[in-house]
């Protein structure tokens, strides 16, 4: 296996990785968003408002999940167009153009 096969096989597998994470905190979110809605519901119609606490701080939390989500999917565009950049340019070119996509994806600074 040459070098290119294998950091082709690496983000195929931090892709999977993603898509992963990526269902989990979908699934996090539309937890979130269900109970807020249940505790609304439960405040309607039991009139008693301090039902409708929780769904406050529910809808406070979907922030975190809804801004995993959107840095995984900027990472897996990025990832996706690697391989791309690792075909066409010339190996010292490829290697220089990783170094500034890991640095952009993982904010250090390339060697």
């Amino acid at each position: 296996m040459t070098n290119i096969d294998q950091i082709l096989t690496r983000i195929d597998s931090v892709l999977t990785d993603n898509r992963r994470m990526e269902t989990i905190y979908v699934l996090m979110t539309v937890a979130l968003f269900a109970s807020g809605i249940g505790c609304m519901i439960a405040a309607l119609v039991s009139q008693q408002f301090l039902w409708s606490a929780p769904s406050m701080i529910t809808t406070g939390l979907l922030h975190y999940p809804m801004q995993q989500i959107k840095e995984l999917r900027q990472k897996n565009i990025a990832l996706a167009t690697a391989p791309l950049l690792i075909a066409t340019l010339p190996t010292d070119q490829a290697a220089a153009e990783m170094g500034r996509l890991l640095s952009s994806l993982y904010g250090a600074s390339p060697k």
